[in-house]
């Protein structure tokens, strides 16, 4: 008698081998967390402990058009600044991924500065103090947080 093949995250019995190693439930529930990933990607310019634990249940295929993607993005936009050019890094190293096999002119290594780290956790590098997320100034050195805003004189 055959062992049935169980999913990998639910452990229910998979029926449709096409989803396989994971239930058709779980495997529309990770292609949703996989979109949602690249939209913070996009938005925040940020990739989190939790979203590549979630990636690395894809084939690489899956990543290497994600990286694409994000990278095309970025460049479109021309926004190919530090930010992303460390979420792009970051993906590239954790998943050995090669500009050169996937067509793409070879990106900048940026590293993630003092002042990113602090903002990231949202405080000011002037002052270190906690601030709101979507603040432009800080309100206690007037610290510029927010690269684009432009101050009316």
């Amino acid at each position: 008698m055959t062992e049935l093949e169980k999913c990998e995250a639910c452990g229910k019995v998979i029926k449709d081998a096409e989803h396989a190693p994971y239930c058709k439930e779980c495997d529309d529930k990770l292609d949703k967390q996989f979109d949602t990933i690249e939209d913070n990607i996009l938005i925040f310019k940020e990739l989190l402990d939790s979203e590549i634990d979630t990636l690395k249940k894809f084939e690489t295929g899956d990543i290497k058009d994600l990286f694409k993607r994000v990278h095309k993005k970025f460049k479109d936009d021309g926004k190919l600044d530090n930010e992303s050019l460390i979420v792009l890094n970051k993906l590239k190293d954790i998943f050995k991924l090669s500009e050169s096999k996937m067509g793409l002119p070879p990106i900048k290594v940026a590293k993630e500065t003092k002042e990113d780290k602090l903002i990231k956790n949202n405080q000011c590098p002037g002052c270190e103090k906690k601030v709101q997320k979507d603040f432009n100034l800080c309100p206690y050195c007037g610290y510029k947080l927010n690269k684009d805003f432009k101050q009316k004189s």
